[in-house]
């Protein structure tokens, strides 16, 4: 099992069973894990660059104080990591297909990233600041919305019925994104 404390890696690095691994304080740079068990890892203040992490084994996965930047997160199932002490910041990453159901994600932190056909149903999303990012066909389903940011996301759709938005900010010309499941014409 591996153990590691503030080190460094890059796509050089050899990696056999990550399952039960624990890193606290590691930089990767260009990691490749597609696919990898990391059932039961621990990442503490750990940081990941242009690293792919697609279609991890994430169940009880540990991610406390965890920055991606430009990394590709593909379908991943968060709903099952370990929600003790979780934090997660993404920066211009992909997390396409990802799901977030009946998670508490306050304080997470999304900017630019690619949230198409993310699942946030149930989810905790209060505050959230959903900044420059893509939610094309992102589903918001009974999910907590208050106070969250929609300014500067694009192509979202939410039903303000089965939502609670209470405080959520937007865009002005933005908010036809609150008025489609009506099937209003909006044109001018």
């Amino acid at each position: 099992m591996i153990d590691a404390y503030e080190e460094t890696y890059d796509s050089s690095s050899a990696w056999d069973d990550l399952k039960g691994a624990r890193f606290e304080a590691c930089t990767f740079r260009n990691v490749n894990w597609a696919g990898v068990d990391l059932r039961q890892a621990r990442f503490e203040g750990c940081e990941f660059i242009d690293c792919d992490w697609s279609n991890v084994k994430a169940l009880g996965l540990s991610l406390q104080e965890a920055h991606f930047e430009g990394c590709k997160l593909l379908g991943i199932h968060f709903e099952v990591c370990n929600p003790l002490g979780l934090n997660v910041h993404f920066v211009r990453c992909n997390l396409e297909a990802a799901t977030w159901q009946e998670m508490d994600v306050r304080g997470f932190r999304f900017k630019e990233c690619n949230l198409q056909y993310t699942d946030f149903t149930s989810a905790n999303c209060e505050g959230v600041n959903f900044e420059k990012c893509d939610l094309l066909q992102a589903v918001f389903e009974r999910t907590n919305l208050k106070k969250a940011d929609f300014r500067t996301a694009e192509q979202w759709i939410l039903d303000p019925a089965v939502n609670q938005v209470k405080g959520a900010r937007f865009r002005q010309q933005e908010l036809k994104g609150l008025l489609q499941q009506w099937g209003l014409d909006l044109s001018e």
